[in-house]
């Protein structure tokens, strides 16, 4: 293996581009490092719905064939334009269920470029910078998500339905309808999934109750 690296160095089709294998070596190490990094900060940043295993893995390989890419034309102008006029034909067409991934292929792009380039430093405080940033919003928009919760019932037990919901704070109504004989109550619920469940087993064993539904937040609804 040695040998071979050795020989690769300085070696290429135009016998004008040299390749320092130590170099090549540490830039595959660095872009592994800092991808394996944002793959943990991509997952972390989905839910069950939306996280996309398969594209996760297709992040790490962009970082890591962009930093072969880039290491193969530097310096090389002919093979450069070569590289360019052959990704110019190439078209790519992919769905997402979250904006967000488009701005992770950027990220995996970048880190190709800082390894392929050297800038380490730049790299990795970028990448940690970027992924607490996007921890920090995605922690604060998981808190603000909230639960539908919509009783119909008797109308003689729409005071004390409306008492047991009101107890609990982060509960605002949203919809309330009496009729004659029975009410329909939607209320926007922000607590904890086992406050939640307490809630709905009171309210549901209570005579003169016909129903109790909880509906995902919308955020969730792939």
């Amino acid at each position: 293996m040695s040998k071979l690296l050795r020989y690769l160095e300085g070696k290429n089709l135009s016998g004008a581009y040299i390749l320092d294998s130590k170099i090549l070596l540490l830039s595959i190490l660095y872009t592994l490092i800092v991808a394996g990094f944002m793959i943990v900060i991509y997952k972390k940043c989905h839910d069950e719905l939306t996280y996309n295993k398969n594209f996760n893995i297709t992040l790490l390989m962009l970082s890591f064939l962009s930093t072969l890419l880039l290491a193969l034309v530097q310096n090389n102008p002919l093979l450069s334009l070569g590289v360019l006029g052959s990704l110019s034909i190439c078209r790519i067409r992919m769905n997402t269920k979250d904006a967000r991934d488009l701005g992770f292929v950027f990220w995996s792009l970048s880190i190709g470029i800082a390894s392929a380039v050297g800038a380490y430093f730049v790299g990795i405080v970028g990448s940690l910078v970027l992924g607490a940033v996007l921890l920090v919003f995605y922690k604060a928009d998981y808190k603000k998500d909230s639960l539908t919760m919509v009783v119909r019932g008797e109308k003689q037990e729409l005071g004390k339905v409306q008492e047991i919901i009101q107890n609990h704070p982060g509960s605002l109504i949203q919809s309330k309808n009496v009729f004659t004989d029975s009410f329909e109550l939607v209320y926007e619920l922000q607590m904890k999934e086992n406050e939640e469940e307490k809630i709905v087993e009171q309210i549901s064993a209570m005579e003169g109750i016909h129903g109790v539904n909880v509906l995902a937040p919308e955020t969730k609804v792939a």
